[in-house]
């Protein structure tokens, strides 16, 4: 059984498209016996396996190829050794031309690239906006108050905290919390560290009113 490159990246992305994401497990409802939404990797897996693309839509077959060709854009980043591991395995992985059925790891590994590839955009996009951005005015230790608009809201298990992104006006800042934060927040912090990049970093924030 084999199958093109663009047969398996279209069912990455239509694996995307149906699940509104990507979930590595799939996600149960409130009474654990029935699945909600199934992993990304076994709706690919399941419709290689079958043969039966009926899901998959020209759209799908577009925005995998776009995918696709931004892993290809990382050659570059290898030149220069810029690549991690992950990095490397979606390059070669986007350079292949032909799977057979007994590609499973590669699959899994496909699923996950699309919501990379989105990522990876956003990120480019942010870092534009930032490039632009006004550093926010005060020195290491000063004492701020504004409100946030949130960007991202990552948590990070090592620290058990989640990790904030957002905007202060024309000023981008980041810092650790406790809890998930989303919208448009007021809160009160020190200035810890005023990078290079124009970003800075806050911490002892507290969310007030």
């Amino acid at each position: 059984m084999k199958f093109t490159a663009d047969q398996v990246w279209a069912c990455a992305a239509a694996a995307q498209r149906i699940n509104g994401g990507y979930f590595k497990e799939p996600v149960y409802a409130k009474t654990l016996d029935v699945v909600e939404k199934e992993a990304n990797k076994a709706l690919v897996k399941e419709w290689l396996r079958s043969g039966n693309f009926s899901q998959i839509t020209a759209a799908d077959t577009a925005e995998g190829i776009r995918a696709r060709n931004h892993f290809k854009s990382y050659t570059l980043l290898a030149i220069a050794g810029r690549l991690n591991e992950f990095q490397e395995t979606a390059m070669k992985l986007a350079a292949k031309e032909e799977f057979t059925g007994r590609d499973m790891y590669d699959f899994a590994v496909i699923s996950c690239l699309p919501s990379v590839a989105v990522r990876d955009a956003a990120n480019a996009e942010l870092k534009r906006e930032i490039y632009t951005s006004e550093q926010l005015q005060g020195s290491e230790g000063d004492r701020i108050q504004g409100e946030v608009t949130v960007i991202n809201t990552r948590f990070n298990s090592d620290y058990n905290r989640f990790k904030v992104r957002g905007r202060m006006g024309e000023s981008f800042v980041d810092f650790w919390f406790g809890s998930a934060l989303e919208g448009t927040v007021k809160i009160r912090a020190k200035i810890k560290n005023q990078r290079g990049d124009k970003t800075t970093a806050l911490n002892y924030v507290k969310v007030i009113g």
